[in-house]
C-alpha cells in the first residue's frame, strides 16, 4: 500500500466517520476499488485510522464526556447490546460474515434502506438541534 492509497482510505475514513453510514464498510469498499491486497497490515491499519476518527471525537466532546455522567449511561446503554450480540454470535460472523464483499455491500445497502425507514417513520415528530446530549 503506498501514499496515494493511504491518503485515499484517510479521506474516506474521514468523511465516512461523522456520517449515518458505515465508516467500516466503506474502507472495506474503498481498499477492494483500490486493489490493496488484504494482509494483517491492513487489518492493523484499518484499526489504527478508526482510532484516530474515535480520538477527534473525543476531543471534539471532551467537556461533554468528562463532565456529564448521562452521556457514558447512554454509551454504555448503547453498546451493550452489540456486545452481547458479538460475544454470542463471535464465531457465526468470523467465519461467514468477515472478508465476504458482497456481505458488506448488501449490508450497507440494508443499513441505508433502515436509516430512510426510520427517518420516514420519526417524520414531523422530529426534534430539531441534536447533539451529544440529544
Amino acid at each position: 500500500m503506498g501514499y496515494f492509497e493511504t491518503i485515499i482510505l484517510g479521506v474516506v475514513e474521514g468523511i465516512t466517520e461523522f456520517l449515518p453510514i458505515s465508516s467500516t464498510g466503506h474502507l472495506i469498499l474503498s481498499q477492494v476499488f483500490l486493489g490493496i491486497e488484504r494482509s494483517e497490515f491492513l487489518k492493523s491499519f484499518t484499526i489504527i485510522i478508526q482510532l484516530g476518527a474515535i480520538l477527534s471525537v473525543v476531543i471534539l466532546y471532551w467537556r461533554a464526556l468528562f463532565i456529564e455522567r448521562i452521556i457514558w449511561k447512554k454509551i454504555i446503554v448503547a453498546f451493550l447490546p452489540t456486545a452481547a450480540i458479538g460475544f454470542v454470535l463471535y464465531r457465526l460472523i468470523k467465519t461467514y460474515l468477515l472478508g465476504s464483499d458482497s456481505i458488506v455491500v448488501l449490508m450497507l445497502f440494508l443499513g441505508g434502506i433502515a436509516l430512510i425507514v426510520f427517518e420516514l417513520l420519526r417524520g414531523k415528530d422530529k426534534k430539531e438541534g441534536g447533539g451529544i446530549n440529544s
